[in-house]
């Protein structure tokens, strides 16, 4: 039997189907859900402005390097409060994350089936564009760019 040097149609098409998979779209169908994500993303956020003491990177503490989200809760911050230049040279992402929170907790306060239409019209958007892809390749070469002290 001999084997072709062609690609593969299934491992492409498996490749480009888990880029363009929708992330959002189906977590906002999902109260309880939401609900999770948000408490566990707001919870540095209030400990960090109120100056109680948060957790410190793992990542960090251990090899000194700083992960993909390091500086993300003080630059949100410090988007909050206003000091918007000083929050995206903390952390490029901030904005992003912020608008994604507040999409979150916008989107979990509609009724079911306002929900679910919102969701459905996200994981679409998700599916056409791979936005959900994009933002994390994104961060991870804003990542490797900071890391190495380019930006």
């Amino acid at each position: 039997m001999k084997m072709s040097m062609k690609a593969d149609p299934v491992k492409i098409a498996g490749t480009r189907s888990f880029f363009f998979s929708p992330v959002l779209g189906p977590l906002l169908k999902n109260r309880r859900h939401i609900i999770l994500v948000v408490a566990l993303a707001a919870m540095p956020l209030v400990l960090t402005a109120t100056g109680l003491a948060v957790w410190q990177c793992p990542l960090k503490s251990t090899f000194g390097i700083a992960c993909p989200g390091c500086g993300l809760t003080r630059a949100i911050i410090m988007f909050i409060q206003g000091h918007w230049q000083e929050s995206i040279h903390m952390h490029a992402f901030a904005p992003i994350a912020l608008g994604g929170g507040v999409l979150l907790m916008a989107v979990g306060v509609l009724p079911q089936k306002l929900r679910c239409r919102v969701a459905d019209r996200l994981a679409t958007l998700e599916r056409r564009s791979a936005i959900t892809a994009l933002l994390i390749l994104g961060a991870m070469i804003y990542w490797v760019l900071r890391t190495i002290a380019l930006i």
